[in-house]
């Protein structure tokens, strides 16, 4: 087995461990989409697995570095608003 498999072996356990301690508080949705997107993917790749749990890890990290809030998902009504300026009326 190749480091980089088990380095992406050993991140998924911690993130899976931490999910289970986290069992009576129920873990946020996000956090199971990205480490099952990480299990799906880490029998056949490895590195699409890696992504995932940097995916898992940016929320956390977002706390320290606020410059990664660039990458924060819109809200609703963002969308609607900006949606409704490229429309324009249109329908």
């Amino acid at each position: 087995m190749s480091e980089a498999r088990k380095k992406v072996l050993q991140r998924f356990e911690e993130r899976l461990a931490r999910l289970e301690a986290l069992r009576h508080e129920m873990p946020a949705r996000w956090q199971i989409f990205h480490l099952h997107n990480a299990l799906s993917a880490l029998p056949h790749d490895h590195d699409a697995a890696d992504l995932h749990l940097d995916e898992f890890d940016r929320h956390d990290l977002a706390k320290e570095y606020p410059e990664l809030e660039a990458d924060k998902v819109p809200t609703v009504e963002e969308i609607r608003s900006r949606f409704d300026m490229i429309a324009g009326g249109a329908i």
